[in-house]
């Protein structure tokens, strides 16, 4: 799928992002049915990610559990204020986490080093005999939640100099780095959950490090957290400002401020995050449940991405990665049942709104 949103990427370098995509290969229509689902999935991926930075925030302070909403809250405002102060301040909080990342990473990796080794070793001789099929998907599909981003990445591709050739580089050089650094990581769990159980629950990376050291590590993992959520809201907003632009919102999302920033799009995902989190509160849901919608959502946008690739590629690498991703998508896809409502009908919304302004002779599609 990188290589996919690599090839895309580079010859749609859009604001709109997967909608252009979508719009190159199949037309308008489809492109707003694709915003549509965007638009419905963000407002609960970041809250999602804020909600796992809060769970780190309450362990590495002593907070009530019953303070995660408030907690969570301040992630989302700091991420919006982020962005809204310009580009500047996104980029600087970016690099600052890229090195947290790159430390916070190494040095657990050296600390725990016979953890390493013994997580790298279950790998090589794995035991399936204790696993069940619906188990084994509900993992890969939470998994999945950790490989998200590159197809955020694509709001943000229009900004990029020289884009055939620096995106490409992009999405190679990040894809390398994550997969090493994710290894490493993974591989230390892996290892230290045989004597430690605490580091399978949802915070329990801080349990990897000596206990004199856990605030201050907490403290490093909630500044990663934040910047991430920094980047999908930055993400989020091109796609608002985007779906502005384009008529699937109102035309007042789709204007720049004199910085060039889509404040007016901001402040709308801000209402939206606010509105998510009330939901949690008044449901009881689970930061489980919103990773699983819209976990989801990312994968039909990967089936539509699928066959746009297949559909404008001519290389050799158009069947075989068509064949990868499809089998990949239906495994991921096969357990969600009736919650494929919900991408569905954003999907319809999306198309049918479409119709009904191009049928509009006062409103220009």
């Amino acid at each position: 799928m990188i290589w996919i949103f690599a090839v895309l990427g580079a010859r749609f370098a859009s604001a709109a992002g997967i909608s252009r995509y979508v719009e190159a290969a199949l037309g308008q229509r489809a492109e707003y049915g694709v915003t549509a689902v965007l638009c419905g999935t963000f407002p609960l991926s970041v809250p999602a990610l804020a909600m796992i930075g809060g769970s780190y925030a309450l362990t590495a302070f002593g907070i009530e559990p019953e303070r995660l909403l408030v907690v969570s809250a301040l992630f989302l405002l700091s991420a919006v204020l982020f962005n809204l102060s310009g580009v500047r301040t996104t980029t600087l909080i970016n690099k600052v986490s890229l090195l947290l990342i790159v430390a916070t990473v190494l040095i657990l990796a050296a600390l725990r080093l016979p953890d390493l080794i013994t997580g790298g070793r279950l790998w090589t001789a794995p035991d399936f005999t204790a696993i069940h099929p619906a188990s084994l998907w509900k993992v890969t599909v939470l998994i999945f939640w950790a490989y998200l981003g590159w197809e955020n990445m694509s709001f943000g591709l229009e900004e990029f100099k020289n884009p055939n050739k620096t995106i490409k580089q992009v999405y190679f050089l990040s894809f390398v780095t994550v997969v090493v650094l994710y290894f490493a990581l993974a591989a230390t769990m892996n290892g230290a959950s045989i004597h430690d159980s605490n580091v399978n629950v949802t915070q329990g990376i801080a349990h990897l490090v000596p206990a004199q050291w856990r605030q201050l590590f907490s403290i490093a993992t909630l500044v990663i957290i934040l910047a991430n959520a920094n980047a999908w809201v930055f993400g989020a907003s091109r796609l608002f400002y985007s779906a502005g632009r384009n008529g699937l919102l109102p035309d007042i999302f789709g204007k720049l401020d004199r910085r060039g920033i889509p404040r007016n799009a901001l402040l709308l995902l801000a209402g939206c995050f606010a509105a998510v989190l009330l939901a949690s509160a008044i449901f009881h849901l689970k930061i489980e449940d919103l990773v699983l919608i819209a976990n989801q959502n990312f994968l039909v946008l990967y089936v539509a991405c699928l066959y746009c690739f297949w559909k404008i590629e001519t290389g050799p690498s158009r069947w075989p990665l068509m064949v990868l991703g499809s089998a990949s998508c239906a495994f991921l896809l096969a357990g969600f049942s009736y919650r494929m409502l919900y991408p569905i009908a954003l999907l319809i919304a999306g198309m049918l709104y479409q119709q009904y302004r191009a049928k509009r002779p006062g409103l220009s599609v």
